[in-house]
This record gives structure tokens, C-alpha cells and sequence, in this order.
């Protein structure tokens, strides 16, 4: 993974989380995946 970007100044990063947030988009990155059991490696071996 190469970095691309650094967006360090405050104002612009507010701006951006603002704009997210407006969208909706900020949310659902928030959430989290529905958790699941571990795999039942009994029925394979």
C-alpha cells in the first residue's frame, strides 16, 4: 500500500469529516460487521 496523501491541517480535515458526515457515509463506516462463530474446522478434517 503506498501512501499517497497526508492531509494534516485541521480545518481541512473538519471540513471533509463534515462533509462525510452530511452524506451519510461517515456512519457506515463507523459500523462494525456482524460478528460470526469460528469456523468449525471439525467437519473438514
Amino acid at each position: 500500500m503506498k501512501v499517497i496523501a497526508c492531509i494534516e491541517d485541521p480545518v481541512v480535515i473538519q471540513k471533509i469529516l463534515n462533509h462525510l458526515k452530511e452524506k451519510g457515509e461517515y456512519q457506515d463506516a463507523l459500523r462494525l460487521p456482524e460478528s460470526r462463530g469460528p469456523p468449525q474446522t471439525r467437519l473438514f478434517g
